[in-house]
């Protein structure tokens, strides 16, 4: 399909106009305005290029979830090593392990005042998924109990991962997934999530002397969420999602 108009913009042109949005030159786009056969090369460039997103884009970089396991040093050497080349040449994943790092690293401060010993009205219980090939919690042989640990619910995966930072305490990382196809992980943002000495906030309704929690985070951009330090112990963790509460239940830490 050409147009064999002399103020034509050219196949370049269409295309960086289609990839990068780069202004073509004024009689061009004048001449686009009118011409239904530059119109359809336009679109068929465009098409390519959502094609072309769709099915290629980041197709060989790591899952997000892969890239903060990466950060929280809870892969095998191997697959380490191979992240590791990836992000010295891919500035996407480089700016996302940043970001994951700088999240690891920080300290949330969340005001007393934004959390309180709450009734949970609407509950759901995750269930834990067994996982066929577990690896162990930390980096050394500090554990015989098996992680991650995955638990799922209708709208919401979790995954929960144990770490032992520089200073030989506890990490412990969680991955939020939606199971919405059309759901965003940034919905998670913000999403206040509380660990609690069980049975925490199951304790019998009305119960004023139950134990305040333990620790407080909450959710990132990326759906992750962090508690350190985390001793051993039985835990309930819950998240508050607007409408419902996402409960875990005898999360066991050695």
């Amino acid at each position: 399909m050409d147009c064999l108009n002399s103020m034509a913009p050219t196949d370049e042109e269409l295309i960086s106009f289609a990839l990068d949005g780069e202004a073509l030159p004024e009689e061009a786009n004048n001449h686009l305005q009118q011409c239904e056969t530059c119109k359809q090369r336009l679109a068929a460039y465009k098409q390519a290029n959502v094609y072309l997103l769709s099915h290629l884009y980041r197709s060989q970089c790591p899952s997000g979830e892969q890239l903060s396991l990466y950060c929280a040093d809870l892969l095998p050497a191997d697959e380490r090593m191979s992240i590791a080349s990836h992000v010295k040449d891919c500035p996407l994943c480089a700016t996302e392990v940043e970001q994951s790092r700088s999240f690891l690293r920080m300290d949330i401060e969340i005001p007393a005042s934004s959390f309180s010993l709450r009734a949970l009205l609407h509950p759901i219980f995750a269930t834990r998924v067994i996982n066929a090939q577990p690896q162990f919690a930390v980096r050394g042989d500090a554990s015989t109990a098996t992680w991650p640990r995955q638990y799922k619910t209708e709208s919401v995966d979790l995954s929960f991962h144990l770490s032992l930072t520089s200073s030989g305490q506890h990490m412990l990382l969680g991955i939020m997934t939606s199971t919405d196809p059309d759901g965003s992980v940034d919905s998670f943002e913000g999403v206040p999530v509380e660990l609690y000495t069980a049975p925490g906030p199951l304790a019998a309704s009305g119960d004023e002397s139950a134990a305040p929690p333990l620790l407080r985070t909450q959710g990132d951009d990326l759906g992750h969420i962090v508690f350190k330090p985390v001793p051993a112990g039985q835990f309930v963790i819950v998240v508050y999602l607007p409408n419902r509460e996402l409960v875990i239940e005898d999360l066991s830490i050695e």
